[in-house]
């Protein structure tokens, strides 16, 4: 490299600055492929013909079927910390980008930082060799460039000064050693602790209802039963995970505009909607694999949850109470399947009781975002079709319906579970609507004063009250059914 100092280029040198991967950690056009799946599905047909008449036109019409938002971009703001302080030097800092010129505009006006912008039109992609021959011709004086990419090396070498920024750093060696050159790197981190984070592994846990039909049912002690129920429960996490990147893909906006939802590995770009696809992909296809080869009735129901959670992405999760109905259906299904893989009679006593109480907990993480949101704002809440004047509905209805789920339980026992002989002393079984109560309404309790943050599920690992809770209604129900 060469040992002139960078900050010794003249002033009068223009910088200029890539957008996909350089000022944007990701890509704008495979954000706007994955926005217009999500929001305009039909109109992927149009996006796969226009792929035969050339990328300029597949980029146009990305942009023209869908509306990227520039405050939602992945931007590295080190970067435009330093392109702000070159600016107040005096450089002029232009953006040059592949992107279409309607992203670069809706940048520029965003940042409004850009004396000039360019980007890709009908007759023109600007990269590699087209960028570069527009380049020299723009600015016959000389250019500093920043960019990321192999396609940017031929740029490089030709330009007064090299900006690196994030993968770009693995190309220093590709460029001519007289050139001045400045590196930004990224944060280092593991991708593999990103995508354990991705996968949402701790989700796992709400899975373990597949275990419940198997224990009321009085065949846990079976070897085989335990060993295909694992499988399943192995399985339907791989699944599951995929739902979760799809709807992490789904939500990407809204994600990068909420206090913590930003560092979610997607959001933040630490994986790429590429990547996130890809990795969808992968797991639906394992997951799927082993729930065939254990149960026909078993893949049915997980194809259900697939089709259910990807219309909740897509659509429904902005249609107040169908969305938290939907979550309440998706939990009673994992009970399902675990009655379905083992050839058990479904339980209408054991499928309500989950509907109501599953309904009720999702009501109540709603009405936490509900009451910590602006009231003085009357648009809908991030993302979904809820306004802060609907906390009283959400306290109403998941009260009611987790009152309803307890009533439920009690008929059960009383009318049911404690006059079968599977019990030894059924007695014991009334800790468990006891626990349940006190564990929903401590849930509302933290709920009510915004101090659950987790999903309830989630909330009940990490809680010592609520694990006390579970301990209890666990060795009631051992005592009942071996004392």
């Amino acid at each position: 490299m060469s040992t002139k100092p960078f900050d010794a280029i003249d002033i009068n040198v223009p910088l200029v600055v890539d957008l996909d991967g350089t000022l944007s950690k990701t890509d704008t056009l495979h954000e706007g492929i994955v926005s217009i799946l999500f929001k305009k599905p039909i109109k992927i047909i149009g996006l796969t013909k226009a792929l035969f008449d050339g990328k300029t036109s597949f980029k146009r019409l990305v942009t023209e079927t869908v509306t990227q938002n520039a405050d939602s971009f992945c931007y590295r703001h080190n970067l435009i910390d330093y392109l702000k302080t070159e600016k107040r030097k005096g450089r002029e800092i232009h953006l040059v980008t592949a992107s279409n010129q309607k992203i670069a505009d809706s940048i520029n006006e965003y940042l409004g930082i850009f004396d000039g912008v360019k980007g890709s039109d009908n007759q023109l992609n600007l990269k590699g060799v087209n960028k570069l021959a527009w380049l020299k011709d723009r600015f016959p004086q000389g250019f500093i460039y920043a960019g990321d990419h192999k396609a940017d090396i031929i740029i490089w070498n030709e330009s007064k000064g090299v900006i690196l920024v994030g993968n770009g750093n693995k190309f220093k060696k590709d460029i001519k050693s007289e050139i001045p050159c400045l590196a930004f790197e990224d944060a280092k981190m593991s991708i593999f602790k990103q995508w354990i984070k991705q996968l949402r592994l701790h989700q796992w846990a709400k899975n373990i209802l597949i275990f419940i039909p198997i224990f009321l049912a009085h065949i846990a002690n079976d070897a085989n039963v335990i060993a295909k129920t694992i499988l399943a429960f192995v399985a339907f996490g791989l699944i599951a995970s995929a739902t979760y990147i799809i709807n992490d893909l789904a939500d990407l906006e809204a994600d990068r505009r909420h206090k913590t939802k930003r560092n979610r590995p997607l959001a933040s770009g630490n994986i790429s909607t590429f990547q996130g696809i890809l990795g969808a992909l992968i797991l639906f296809l394992i997951g799927g694999i082993i729930s065939i080869n254990l149960s026909k009735g078993l893949t049915y129901c997980i194809l259900i949850y697939v089709i259910l959670t990807l219309c909740y992405s897509f659509k429904l999760k902005r249609v107040p109470m169908l969305d938290v109905s939907i979550i309440g259906a998706l939990f009673t299904l994992r009970i399902i399947m675990g009655s379905v893989l083992n050839d058990l009679p479904l339980s209408p006593w054991l499928n309500s009781f989950s509907a109501l109480l599953f309904f009720s907990l999702a009501l109540a993480k709603r009405h936490v975002e509900i009451l910590k949101s602006d009231q003085t704002i009357t648009n809908k809440i991030g993302g979904r079709g809820y306004t802060h004047q609907d906390w009283p509905l959400t306290l109403a209805f998941g009260i009611s319906s987790a009152i309803c789920s307890i009533l439920i339980m009690l008929l059960f026992l009383t009318q049911e579970a404690m006059v079968q002989i599977n019990y030894s002393a059924p007695e014991w079984l009334l800790l468990e609507p006891v626990c349940v109560f006190l564990w929903v309404m401590r849930i509302w309790f933290l709920s009510h004063r915004k101090v659950l943050s987790d999903d309830p599920v989630i909330f009940a690992i990490k809680d010592k009250i609520s694990i006390c809770l579970g301990f209890i209604a666990t060795a009631g129900f051992m005592i009942a059914s071996y004392l």
